[in-house]
């Protein structure tokens, strides 16, 4: 009972710091204070409970160091040009009639490039709402566009930080995940596109298309160069170089852009890196403003802070009740299952992605036998859950960059049927367990690591 006080306890500070406004960190901070008083109050002694924070942190260092690359690419690929060169080349593409699906078709490819959904949303998702107000398309429904479009590469690009969090916390390879990923999220996929024709070619607008390339001119050369510091990034992940390294050689191919094509002195370079990007045209500057490290500090600060949480929670068992009984609800149905309700009921309380996803893997490490699985089972739920949760950080974020309503989540189609999809997929192998061996599992991205056979006891149940 006294657990459940002391979970109480947190939620009641996190909806606490939602409801007045204040930064995620400090109701973390808070909840760190009350679960190393727990610890203190179960005679652990202080010297112990430090040593089991510092191991929770130890895991996600590389995280850290790749938040801070993440932000400098991002910073220098809008000085490069390389992202107002897409969204000018975007723009020659749509129409009217189209204008929905392309929508997330493009908010897809930038959130692959990018790695962010937040940085999509705040690029191309402002470009692809401009468009749509300006030509009458229901705001709700480009909304729910660009936030299906900004989760999908949030979840699988190789340049995500989320995708890379899931990787450090299951002990997996980005490269691999993002494979498996990719298979098992193809039918969401080509469904949400088919769902978004049939939407958006009831809501198409009739005024023009607004200009983007005058203006973006005005500022950046917008040659075909400016595109390599993106297909540097394409070139080397088909490569399955790793993606730091991948990530450094863009940014240097970005950085070297910026100074001999368009212009920066090279001693503006460390502000860039470190501020982020800041156009001199008060015009652009809602589009492309914005990267750096600074632009991470704030989630690389969660991180740091929620790991500390899993050697508190691991070293007290506090969450030793609440892990077995989603072990239980697994083994019960299945063990995506157990994932998915446990990450619905962590978003509804953690109100943050990363939050939700480190509570996940902490909750449900029972789940799976397999670390690839369980990493596959949280990039099914736990990345894309807060994107229906209108109090969370991620989905309250992009809706505001974008200025589209809370309706939007209603038409995020691919953030509701990737949990759909892959909870079908898991109930279909449990009634038919000989499914991973098959032609059609491979295809899905299945293999022997999600064969549940090896998991069932003798009265076909988890074990």
């Amino acid at each position: 009972m006294y657990e459940v006080a002391i979970i109480g306890m947190f939620v009641v500070t996190l909806v606490t710091t939602l409801v007045i406004d204040a930064p995620i960190p400090v109701a973390l901070i808070i909840g760190y204070v009350i679960f190393f008083n727990y610890g203190l109050h179960h005679d652990h002694e202080v010297g112990d409970l430090l040593r089991m924070s510092a191991k929770g942190l130890k895991t996600v260092l590389p995280i850290l160091a790749l938040f801070a690359i993440i932000g400098m690419l991002t910073a220098s690929w809008r000085a490069a040009g390389t992202i107002p060169a897409i969204a000018c080349a975007s723009t020659r593409v749509i129409g009217a009639g189209t204008l929905v699906p392309l929508t997330f078709l493009l908010c897809c490819a930038m959130s692959m490039l990018m790695g962010s959904s937040f940085g999509t949303s705040a690029t191309m998702g402002v470009i692809c709402m401009t468009i749509g107000t300006t030509m009458g398309v229901s705001p709700a429904l480009m909304g729910g566009a660009i936030l299906s479009g900004s989760f999908f590469g949030d979840r699988c690009s190789p340049m995500s930080s989320s995708a890379a969090l899931v990787a450090t916390l299951t002990g997996t390879e980005v490269f691999d995940n993002v494979n498996r990923m990719m298979r098992t999220a193809v039918a969401p996929f080509l469904l949400s596109v088919a769902l978004y024709i049939v939407l958006g070619a009831g809501a198409a607008g009739t005024a023009d298309m607004p200009d983007l390339v005058g203006p973006f001119a005005e500022t950046f050369d917008l040659s075909v160069v400016v595109f390599l510091p993106a297909l540097v990034v394409l070139a080397l992940s088909l490569a399955k170089v790793d993606v730091r390294r991948t990530m450094l050689a863009s940014l240097a191919c970005a950085l070297v852009i910026t100074v001999a094509v368009q212009g920066q002195p090279l001693e503006s370079l460390p502000g860039l890196l470190l501020w982020g990007y800041h156009a001199p045209d008060p015009q652009i500057a809602g589009l492309v403003n914005g990267g750096g490290i600074v632009s991470m500090a704030e989630i690389a600060l969660i991180v740091a802070t929620v790991s500390t949480y899993s050697g508190l929670f691991s070293g007290t068992g506090l969450l030793d009740n609440a892990n077995r009984q989603v072990t239980l609800l697994a083994r019960r149905t299945t063990p995506f299952m157990g994932v998915l309700a446990t990450s619905l009921i962590t978003s509804f309380i953690a109100c943050d992605q990363i939050l939700v996803v480190m509570l996940a893997d902490q909750l449900c490490d029972r789940t799976e036998h397999d670390g690839s699985a369980l990493a596959l089972d949280l990039e099914n739920s736990a990345i894309l859950v807060p994107a229906l949760t209108p109090w969370s950080t991620s989905c309250a974020g992009i809706l505001s960059f974008v200025g589209a309503p809370v309706s939007s989540i209603l038409f995020a189609c691919f953030a509701y049927l990737v949990p759909l999809w892959t909870l079908a997929i898991s109930l279909f192998q449990r009634h038919n367990p000989a499914f991973a061996e098959s032609r059609a599992a491979r295809v899905l991205g299945l293999d022997e690591r999600d064969d549940v056979r090896r998991w069932l006891d003798a009265e076909g149940n988890l074990a």
